[in-house]
């Protein structure tokens, strides 16, 4: 049986491939257990390994490869992982899957005319899936309680929420008892894409690993984040060169 988990520089990722990692995903749902789930890049890894707590609440959770930069450092490392599960395909994955079940689906982040946009999307497209509710990212600590209520009330099936790591990770797990939601996932920017708002790369540039190049090409102003993968790559290799890895 091959091994469910594998650690990238103190991360534990699942190894499940992408339709594998749904499967799982649904399984867990339909048995009524909650689940977290972390797309995890090189930028996440190394937030996790600079911040403890955040590496906390990323040990966990259920840990997907996003990112051609996590495959590479297992192939590296010699660990079974071998296909990047990335959050926009395994949201759309799972808005299909909300379809065929009538599941409810909460959506929260993102800008006020993107999350409205990406809820009208959504339902267009996924339409016997029920989007119970949306709410965009800008609100005060002081409505935390009342969207905090208003969730729990609704009792998704899917809870996405878009608020930048970690924020967004911190929040779910601090209302994770509150908020009654089946399974909880970070989508970063997903509500840009879905909404139109942001391109994703063509397939060319998929297909050839270069999506973070064409991100960058598109918004510059990205730089600063985009440093991660060069010290991710660094670092993997430091210490698989140390034989820590």
């Amino acid at each position: 049986m091959t091994k469910q988990v594998a650690s990238i520089l103190g991360v534990p990722f699942s190894t499940r491939g992408f339709r594998e990692s749904v499967d799982y995903m649904v399984e867990r749902i339909e048995s009524g257990k909650q689940t977290h789930v972390v797309t995890a890049n090189p930028e996440i890894v190394m937030l996790a390994r600079e911040h403890r707590g955040f590496r906390t609440i990323v040990e966990q959770a259920y840990v997907v490869p996003d990112g051609i930069g996590i495959v590479y450092a297992a192939k590296w490392t010699n660990q079974p992982i071998y296909e990047r599960v990335t959050g926009v395909e395994l949201l759309e994955a799972l808005m299909a899957e909300a379809d065929r079940r009538r599941w409810s689906v909460y959506l929260l982040g993102a800008h006020p005319e993107v999350i409205s946009l990406a809820a009208q999307k959504l339902a267009e497209r996924y339409p016997s899936a029920r989007v119970v509710g949306y709410r965009d990212g800008y609100f005060r600590q002081d409505e935390e309680e009342q969207i905090v209520q208003d969730i729990a009330e609704k009792k998704p099936h899917l809870l996405f929420v878009a608020l930048g790591a970690p924020r967004q990770d911190e929040w779910m797990v601090k209302y994770r008892d509150q908020l009654n939601a089946s399974l909880m996932m970070g989508v970063g920017g997903s509500f840009d894409v879905i909404s139109g708002k942001v391109k994703r790369a063509p397939a060319i540039w998929q297909k050839l690993h270069l999506e973070w190049f064409y991100r960058l090409a598109s918004q510059p102003s990205r730089w600063k984040r985009q440093l991660a993968i060069p010290r991710f790559v660094l670092t993997v290799l430091k210490e698989k060169w140390s034989g820590r890895s």
